[in-house]
């Protein structure tokens, strides 16, 4: 940083906007991370009931 910048008046603004945005990248980081895991869940009960409507098709035609 330049010192024309550190003796701008608005720098302070600059940090509060700064951590605000840090702030909010960090709560769209978990947001993400809720919805992967959300996501991945979903997906291996999908899987896991697909399996069983195979293993239900599997045996009604062995009988």
């Amino acid at each position: 940083m330049s010192e024309s910048c550190r003796d701008c008046p608005q720098e302070r603004v600059h940090q509060v906007e700064y951590r605000m945005l840090s702030d909010k990248l960090l709560d769209l980081k978990e947001r993400v991370a809720k919805l992967e895991s959300l996501v991945s869940r979903g997906l291996l009960l999908l899987v896991a009931n697909l399996v069983g409507v195979i293993t239900s098709l599997a045996r009604g035609m062995m009988q």
